[in-house]
């Protein structure tokens, strides 16, 4: 991944402590690794910048990264968005969801877009240290 500015594009929600708390953990795993990211909810202010500038930023940012890593958590939309955008430009991407098991549920187009899916910051950080690891078998809808 060193011919882009990032290896990590890290999308996902960042609107309640909870969300927050699972992105540092995300992030967390990522900085353990020496992974250089792109964090949208670090990068700019849409209060100061204004929504065309975040949204050209974020868009940018998606193409300078390696792969695109999703945080699932709450099915935000803003997040399935930057899915779309970097599977149809040929951008890699990562699923995580903490907690994800057997028989969960993981919309198709998601599952389909994702080469993984990561349940949570132990299953990443196996993953990341070159260890053995298998995506749960979740349904499909």
């Amino acid at each position: 991944m060193d011919s882009v500015p990032y290896d990590f594009y890290v999308a996902g929600p960042f609107f309640t402590p909870g969300q927050v708390a699972s992105m540092e953990r995300l992030e967390g795993v990522l900085a353990a690794h020496a992974r250089r990211m792109f964090r949208p909810r670090l990068a700019s202010d849409v209060r100061v910048v204004g929504p065309r500038a975040c949204y050209d930023e974020d868009l940018a940012a998606i193409m300078a990264s390696g792969a695109v890593i999703a945080n699932l958590v709450d099915d935000d939309p803003g997040t399935m968005m930057e899915i779309g955008f970097a599977t149809g430009r040929g951008v890699p991407v990562y699923g995580y969801l903490e907690g994800l098991g057997d028989g969960d549920q993981v919309n198709l187009m998601i599952a389909q877009a994702a080469g993984a899916l990561f349940s949570g910051p132990e299953d990443l950080d196996r993953w990341l240290s070159g260890g053995e690891r298998r995506d749960a078998r979740v349904v499909q809808f």
